[in-house]
């Protein structure tokens, strides 16, 4: 699968520098989350895997390749805060477009920070709140965000996760022989379940160092942020499968239906 998406990459980029669009183009190769290890994907030494609140299904890994770029920034690694929501300011902007008419955006035009090597724009990334998840523990604090709900959020270079966050073992590459580690980790003497956590991911982008009782102060701060988003948030709907849109009745093509 590597060998075709490979393959096919290259014919985009071929089929634009055959019809003079390459120059004038900017090209993102991206994920939209970390590896599934039970499907051979692979994270390490990053923590946890896909469909978890631990670097190992969050951390997106990509790269921008464009002769628009500047010579300053070519090769360099932009450890700036990102998340999927930038890119449709950014795209939009890069293209000559404006967003007047839209509604206010989740999301920061990245441009300048990607570059031009600036700061970036958005201090804030909200990875999940998720109410559907059953409660894990009890709430280690009261007046503020429940810790036994399944959330994480960035600021700046903190990430606090609370709740269930899914598998939290790191998984070496098949190829290094060695097992998977996990640790027990402490929890918190009002729960009898540990669901709450924070680290310093510029410091400690592994998540081995678990800073929640250091950082009192932090913790009740981030705990507080996220209950400012929880307090916006729409109740969750997940509407019943529809037959009518199976691609097959759509030339095998996954699309509107209705």
């Amino acid at each position: 699968m590597v060998s075709c998406m490979d393959e096919a990459v290259g014919n985009i980029a071929m089929a634009m520098q055959q019809r003079g669009f390459w120059d004038n183009t900017v090209m993102i190769f991206t994920t939209d989350n970390g590896g599934q290890i039970l499907d051979g994907g692979n994270n390490y030494p990053l923590r946890g895997w896909k469909g978890s609140l631990w670097e190992g299904g969050t951390h997106g890994v990509g790269f921008i390749h464009s002769k628009l770029l500047s010579d300053k920034i070519i090769g360099s690694a932009s450890p700036g805060l990102m998340h999927v929501t930038d890119w449709f300011p950014t795209l939009v902007k890069l293209a000559g477009g404006n967003l007047n008419g839209t509604k206010p955006l989740d999301g920061f035009d990245q441009w300048s920070a990607i570059n031009n090597g600036d700061n970036s724009p958005r201090t804030e990334l909200l990875h999940n709140i998720d109410p559907l998840t059953p409660p894990s523990g009890s709430p280690v604090f009261n007046g503020t965000f429940d810790t036994s709900i399944r959330a994480a959020l960035r600021m700046g270079d903190w990430k606090i996760i609370t709740g269930d966050p899914g598998n939290s073992s790191w998984i070496p590459p098949p190829t290094l022989s060695k097992a998977a580690i996990t640790i027990t980790e402490r929890h918190p003497p009002q729960t009898d379940v540990k669901n709450l956590w924070l680290f310093n991911i510029a410091k400690d982008p592994n998540e081995y160092n678990d800073l929640s009782e250091q950082e009192p102060v932090i913790v009740k701060k981030m705990l507080d942020r996220l209950q400012y988003y929880q307090s916006t948030a729409v109740p969750c709907r997940y509407p019943d499968d529809d037959p009518l849109a199976d691609p097959a009745k759509h030339g095998g093509f996954w699309g509107p239906w209705l």
